[in-house]
């Protein structure tokens, strides 16, 4: 790696680390250029040669933040040869992993997404995001006695179902909810 390219990747995770700590710290209005900048430690004109605007630093982010979910759904979804037991795992390790890193589930779901022109495409048609909605369809498919009539509706289901248990136990952990565990597992009855 030239000393040029190894600047720039160090400049973008300084940045990036900027983005993390002022998000986790005040939520979206701590994400300005000017304040991201600061916080990296440089002028904000010298944060543009790494990242062109704010919506390509929130962009990274939620890419540092899909890749490892990713990399673990594949690695559930490999241990088990079972098509029921493969599901249970997939969907306990998509919910324990936005517990696991609740800044990562509100800088994804937190955030929305905008197009900084019209040409610009939205996050979701470049990620790996639609691949990873797909994989709960598929998996209900491959239930033997699969009785969806459309799975991929039934996997978009199941994705906001799980979403929502994340949702509700990384946003409320104040109330005495049961473990992510017994709502997956009671979610999936309904499934399988």
């Amino acid at each position: 790696m030239s000393v040029r390219e190894q600047r720039r990747r160090e400049g973008q995770a300084r940045i990036l680390e900027a983005a993390r700590e002022l998000f986790e710290a005040d939520g979206v209005a701590g994400l300005s250029i000017r304040l991201i900048a600061r916080r990296a430690g440089m002028p904000a004109m010298t944060l543009y040669r790494y990242f062109p605007n704010k919506t390509a630093i929130v962009r990274a982010l939620w890419s540092e933040a899909f890749a490892p979910l990713f990399a673990e759904l594949d690695g559930a979804e490999a241990a088990e040869t079972d098509p029921r037991a493969r599901l249970r795992r997939v969907a306990h390790t998509f919910v324990d992993y936005w517990l696991r890193f609740p800044a990562r589930y509100k800088v994804v779901f937190l955030i929305q997404d905008h197009r900084e022109t019209e040409d610009d495409t939205w996050f979701i048609e470049d990620a790996d995001v639609v691949p990873e909605l797909q994989r709960f369809s598929k998996l209900l498919a491959a239930l033997p006695h699969a009785a969806a009539d459309d799975p991929v509706a039934d996997g978009e289901a199941l994705f906001c179902a799980l979403i929502g248990i994340a949702h509700i136990l990384v946003g409320m952990p104040e109330y005495r909810w049961a473990s992510s565990t017994t709502y997956i597992d009671r979610l999936l009855r309904a499934f399988c």
